[in-house]
């Protein structure tokens, strides 16, 4: 400070340009950031049968959820044998089976198939004991799967917080789900969240969407290393919403009636519109320069008629612009980031908070910074 006033080194963020890009950053971030953390790895949707299962990568990380006889397990998603990949797709319906050699696991990520065994192996029970793969925390909430992959920490509760609760709300409130779909982008999946932190960009971004039906005046509160937005739709959008209400017969929730936005350490982005409309993202670091965004969206309860599909191909071509404006312009800033001073971070003025709440949060959970 200066005489009394704030100068521009006030407004400095908590992390260094060179953060997003340099290869030794991403491996800490597995280790300090992403491991202990719960992580949403998929959707309860996907799981509801014996065998179902759904995986994620996070770097190098690849997580494995399945459903043994009503029973979700996660594990690492790598075969014990050879180091194969076990669950390729995304979601599927199989044995957690190895594809490479055919080891088979239990609910114990034991390997209790193991073919031909007694001639190439000669494991003992115990030695297959010592075989099981490396098993994660995992907890299901509302429609969300979480995995925690260190061996230690908090509760799923603990860690959200009061979160827990508005994920469950938004989840019985917005039962009908309508995508679920991945997009790959050019940019460090840090850039991905300070982007949805804040409103900043919309009115030159979203000019023609986003900005058309929300306005940037948006009350921002914290809870530990996450963060809310509470809003107003514009009344274009309100308008739309209440004919959309009456030709569909929506069921609204009311504890966050026009628009709220949750920010959820490390890298998971929720928006609710109008009690009604529910979309839930993930940035998933797959490269210095890369990330992954899962994305998927919910409609309150409705009597799907016909009308509801129209309501659905509606709100689909909306949050494909959106996504890829925020898409294009994140390569940009990504591209920045490579040609800016190293070690000097971002500027974030005041409607940019929550950005700075995360980069506080983020460099809480890096040593050395």
């Amino acid at each position: 400070m200066t005489d009394g006033h704030e100068t521009w080194r006030d407004r400095l963020g908590s992390v260094p340009a060179d953060y997003y890009y340099r290869p030794d950053v991403l491996s800490a971030e597995i280790e300090h950031v992403f491991k202990p953390s719960w992580l949403c790895v998929g959707y309860v949707h996907d799981l509801q049968n014996h065998q179902d299962f759904i995986t994620a990568q996070i770097g190098s990380c690849g997580i494995v959820v399945q459903n043994f006889n009503g029973e979700l397990k996660a594990f690492r998603n790598v075969c014990s044998h050879r180091f194969s990949r076990i669950q390729c797709a995304k979601v599927g319906n199989r044995p957690l089976t190895c594809p490479y050699h055919g080891w088979t696991y239990d609910a114990n990520g034991v390997p209790v198939g193991i073919p031909h065994n007694r001639q190439s192996f000669g494991f003992s029970e115990a030695d297959q004991q010592e075989l099981a793969l490396e098993s994660y925390a995992v907890e299901a909430l509302g429609h969300f799967v979480f995995v925690r992959m260190s061996s230690e920490g908090p509760s799923l509760r603990a860690f959200l917080g009061s979160f827990y609760d508005d994920l469950l709300y938004v989840s019985e409130t917005c039962p009908d789900r309508f995508e679920t779909a991945s997009h790959d982008w050019e940019a460090n999946w840090k850039l991905g969240m300070d982007n949805a932190g804040e409103g900043y960009h919309v009115p030159l971004v979203h000019a023609e969407s986003f900005s058309t039906i929300l306005s940037i005046d948006l009350e921002i509160s914290t809870e530990a290393a996450h963060s809310r937005y509470v809003g107003k739709l514009k009344e274009r959008s309100l308008k739309w919403w209440s004919n959309v209400a009456r030709s569909v017969k929506l069921e609204p929730g009311t504890k966050y009636p026009q628009y709220a936005s949750f920010l959820i350490f490390p890298n998971i982005n929720v928006t609710f519109s109008y009690g009604a409309f529910l979309t839930f993202q993930t940035f998933d670091p797959t490269g210095t320069d890369s990330l992954r965004i899962n994305t998927a969206a919910w409609l309150a309860k409705n009597n799907g008629r016909a009308a509801r599909n129209m309501v659905v191909d509606s709100l689909r071509q909306f949050m494909d612009q959106v996504r890829d404006e925020d898409r294009d312009i994140c390569r940009v800033a990504q591209q920045g980031m490579r040609d800016a001073i190293p070690d000097r971070p971002v500027l974030l003025g005041a409607l940019e908070g929550r950005v700075a709440h995360f980069q506080q949060a983020y460099a809480r959970s890096m040593p050395n910074l």
